[in-house]
């Protein structure tokens, strides 16, 4: 009988002792010798015999439910040792016991399947970028290939990628109408020391705020006239090296360092394919809380290039050659104000942001000088609408300042975010340009759609 049966048969064995040593009879030593035992009481109780029949009763009773007990302890160890092979044939034999797996706790390793080869494959995002355009009056053509009707302006193709806890890459390109062309392409080490990372590659490039955005991501359909102006239809997009740093909160909540040494590329102030020298970017901006649910952005950027170009063909005589050293010099600045309820941030908000560009660019005669600003303001009156407008103020890049030419703009939208996924927009142009014999009226219906993780994304 194993021990759980002698932890049945011990309670029971302690209840009958007493019993027992209550009905034995006397020793015949201890009584005197020639005596006899006195004559039995006639009593109402039950006699000796009687007591004896019934303990023996009672104990026969006890070791029937002490068998029944010890049977059902038999069934479920046979369950028991059942279940454990069965377990151990399901297992291929590879079952240890409790105590073993005390043991070896220490020594497990648990891996996951996060690296597994699907997950190495890069996170793809498509965009596409669509609008119908009406110009209202007929000479307001800024091109030849200005025309009203549908225009399907771009699809983005986006990929990123996690190289390793230290990195990630991102890689931008564009189909349009006329070709495919690369938008950006870099790496970014995120931790080179503390609060300093690198990035090095082809990227659009810190100049103010939107200049960093993508078409698709715009809040209007296009990027402002002052930007276009100072740096072309594509903004400042270039090839090199860009350091940043999240500076101390020295004067302000939080203040941020950016300097970026790039190829000359840009054909609007630089020498474009015919540089040299890099360009020198740097950018400082600061954060300020000015409650819990409105903070303002300052940000001061200087840029300063050169556009002689070197190692240009000469027309005459086909040699290549370099041209005097030339400078170009661009100064900014930019601010926003948002206010955004904190318990209502989805549905409420207000924000006003505008830049300003100067830009000195030296020729081979005078000097070219360009001014020109915007000012933004929108705000979000539901959880899928949002209203706005800004306004347009730019001078070309210009020799002779009193034959300067003037573009002034007013441009009022509606936003409605049908999803995460897919936006329609409504815009309304208005277009005073000194180059154009009168006024530019056009309205635009726009549709972006986005698929992927990264729907809409500014960068």
């Amino acid at each position: 009988m194993t021990t759980k049966h002698h932890l049945f048969i011990w309670p029971a064995a302690a209840l009958l002792l007493p019993m027992a040593a209550h009905a034995q009879p006397a020793d015949p030593a201890e009584e005197p010798a020639g005596t006899e035992p006195p004559p039995a009481e006639d009593t109402d109780g039950p006699s000796v015999e009687e007591r004896l029949e019934q303990l023996q009763r009672e104990q026969q009773e006890l070791r029937r439910r002490f068998q029944e007990l010890d049977e059902r302890n038999q069934d479920v160890e046979l369950d028991m040792i059942r279940m454990q092979a069965e377990a151990e044939a399901a297992s291929g034999g590879d079952v240890v016991s409790q105590a073993d797996e005390e043991t070896n706790l220490e020594a497990k390793t648990f891996r996951g399947g996060q690296r597994a080869l699907q997950a190495l494959n890069p996170e793809i995002s498509v965009v596409g970028d669509s609008f119908a355009k009406i110009i209202v009056n007929e000479k307001g053509y800024r091109t030849e290939t200005d025309r009203t009707g549908f225009v399907y302006r771009m699809i983005g193709l986006h990929f990123q990628s996690d190289l390793d806890p230290f990195a990630f890459t991102k890689v931008t390109a564009g189909l349009t109408p006329s070709g495919i062309g690369l938008g950006e392409a870099y790496i970014t080490w995120t931790s080179v020391l503390p609060n300093l990372s690198l990035t090095a590659g082809k990227f659009r490039q810190e100049f103010g705020v939107v200049n960093r955005w993508h078409l698709p991501g715009l809040d209007q359909y296009d990027f402002p006239v002052a930007l276009r102006e100072t740096f072309g239809p594509a903004g400042l997009n270039q090839t090199g090296v860009s350091l940043e740093w999240l500076m101390p909160s020295l004067w302000a909540h939080a203040n941020h360092l950016v300097v970026q040494i790039t190829n000359g590329e840009n054909g609007q102030l630089f020498a474009g394919k015919y540089y040299s020298i890099p360009s020198a970017l740097v950018r400082l901006k600061s954060y300020y809380d000015l409650d819990e649910s409105t903070y303002f952005e300052l940000g001061l950027t200087g840029l300063l290039g050169w556009n002689n170009a070197r190692g240009k063909p000469n027309e005459d005589s086909g040699l290549l050659e370099d041209e005097d050293w030339r400078t170009s010099l661009v100064g900014g600045a930019d601010w926003t104000l948002t206010w955004e309820p904190v318990r209502a941030a989805k549905y409420r908000n207000v924000v006003a942001r505008g830049e300003l560009y100067a830009a000195r660019k030296a020729t081979a005669e005078d000097p070219q000088t360009s001014i020109g600003l915007y000012q933004s303001i929108e705000t979000k009156v539901s959880r899928r609408w949002v209203i706005g407008t800004r306004f347009d103020w730019a001078t070309p890049l210009h020799t002779n300042a009193e034959d300067r030419q003037h573009i002034l703009g007013v441009l009022p939208y509606v936003t409605w975010w049908q999803s995460p996924w897919v936006r329609l927009r409504m815009h309304y142009g208005l277009y005073d340009n000194d180059r154009l014999p009168e006024a530019d009226h056009r309205i635009i219906f726009q549709v972006t759609a986005a698929a992927g993780p990264h729907k809409h994304e500014r960068y």
